[in-house]
Order: C-alpha cells, then structure tokens, then sequence
C-alpha cells in the first residue's frame, strides 16, 4: 500500500511518502498531485522518505519528473530521511548526484532550520 500528503508551506511544498512506491499507478498519481502543487511561488519540493518502505525505478522516474517540473521554475526537489535501502538505490543509480538529500529531517521547521 502506498499513501502520499501533500502539504503547501510558505514557498515550499512538503511531501510526505508512505508504504510502498511500486505500482506504476500509484507513481503517476503521486508526480501528478506534486506537479499540480508546483507554481511560481511554490517552487521547492521537499520529499520526505521516512516512512517509504521502498521505491522502484517507476517510482524514481516518477520523482524525476518532479524534478523536472520544480527546475522548470527555479526552484528544486530535495530528498530527505531515505533509509538505507533507498539511499544505497540513489547510490547505485548516481541520483544521489541529482538530487539535494538531506538526513535527519523531522519535520518542515526543521528543515528551515538547516537551511
């Protein structure tokens, strides 16, 4: 099972990913809603993988276009709290190079606070 929050904070879009992001389904719905989130003034995701179990390549593909979507506007996607089996994948996969990840985020405040 997969579920997904979606939560708009000042200019920044908090995303929370929970379960399993396997089904190719389930990975399209979570880029569409992020993407319909996106705009000018919301422009920066921050994906939170503490509670994703695991992710596929249909899922990564699916965050890619996230991506894609928050650079189109100046703005970025950043992956926090990966567990050590998605961080090893962003390894293997060199998207750690792509994407900003951060660890030990708790919650959005706290991601302010690091920034």
């Amino acid at each position: 099972m997969f579920e997904i929050k979606v939560e708009k904070k000042t200019n920044h879009i908090w995303v929370d990913l929970i379960g399993k992001l396997i089904n190719e389904d389930d990975g399209k719905n979570m880029s569409d809603q992020i993407i319909s989130s996106i705009s000018n003034s919301h422009s920066e995701v921050i994906i939170n993988l503490k509670a994703l179990e695991y992710i596929n390549s249909s899922g990564f593909n699916n965050i890619l276009k996230v991506l894609t979507s928050t650079r189109n506007l100046a703005g970025d996607t950043i992956l926090c709290n990966a567990n050590s089996l998605i961080e090893k994948l962003l390894i293997t996969t060199k998207l750690n190079t792509i994407f900003k990840v951060q660890s030990n985020i708790e919650n959005f405040e706290d991601f302010l606070n690091k920034n």
